[in-house]
């Protein structure tokens, strides 16, 4: 069945390509250990949408709608502060759930989705998700997983925000990126996703002024090099040691992801 579908404001129709969009959602945890025509009957049920960089998918506060899977581009979860200010919670790609949490209880979602590039997602509505509990136990499991590796994640990078001076959170965070979206290339590890100078600095809360400076001592130092928004970790012991890696308390290999647990 082929349907339309646009977030107002800031959604764009899709027509709906359902291979394409059983694909992505196989790739998701969430629905791990369903088999292919169970996903098809969630992606029949889903809606695809549209939406154009720096356009937001849901704001910090909005009234919950559903489960927002990224199927395509590059999305920042961020809380926004009083004074304008952006704290970037994380950055995601395809096959990521949004905050899982809001569309679990049905609250209002407690972060911001902003796209970083033109992106496509696959929005399934809460109505479903109470219906998969019910009738597939196992997104129950895979939810509860999911969950406990959102709350490590922001437990750790609020530890470290709280513990760390700027050139330690700075480190940390490359770090978790590298572990998140990293590509072995011998010794150097390649983030492959765009980041500016900014999005360092949100992500490690920290001014941009900050993360410009000591972003520019790592180069100067050859512990990494940029080239058009693409960061290369050229001396990964470096950063570890200036760190202290090896007597945190953290564990920061859960900002792994599948495709990048071999990279550090």
């Amino acid at each position: 069945m082929t349907r339309t579908s646009s977030t107002g404001t800031t959604g764009v129709p899709v027509n709906r390509n359902q291979d394409r969009v059983v694909s992505a959602l196989q790739e998701c945890a969430l629905v791990s250990g369903l088999d292919q025509a169970e996903i098809a009957d969630i992606a029949s049920r889903a809606t695809v949408h549209r939406i154009g960089a720096n356009r937001r998918v849901f704001e910090e506060g909005e009234d919950c709608k559903g489960l927002w899977v990224v199927t395509a581009g590059r999305v920042r979860l961020l809380h926004l502060m009083a004074d304008g200010r952006q704290h970037a919670v994380g950055f995601h790609a395809p096959t990521t759930p949004l905050d899982l949490g809001a569309a679990l209880d049905g609250r209002p979602y407690m972060t911001t989705a902003m796209p970083m590039v033109d992106s496509e997602f696959v929005l399934v509505p809460r109505p479903l998700l109470v219906e998969l509990a019910k009738a597939y136990p196992v997104t129950v499991r895979n939810a509860i997983e999911l969950l406990c590796l959102e709350v490590r994640q922001r437990d750790i990078t609020s530890a470290i925000a709280a513990l760390k001076d700027a050139r330690g959170r700075i480190g940390c965070s490359l770090l978790q990126l590298a572990r998140q979206f990293g590509e072995s290339e011998g010794a150097t590890i390649r983030i492959n996703y765009p980041l500016t100078r900014q999005h360092i600095a949100d992500r490690s809360g920290v001014t941009v002024e900050t993360a410009i400076r000591v972003m520019s001592e790592m180069q100067q130092q050859g512990v990494i090099q940029t080239d058009n928004q693409i960061i290369r970790i050229v001396d990964v012991p470096a950063i570890s040691e200036a760190v202290s890696c090896g007597g945190c308390q953290f564990e920061c290999s859960v900002f792994a992801q599948k495709h990048a647990r071999r990279a550090v």
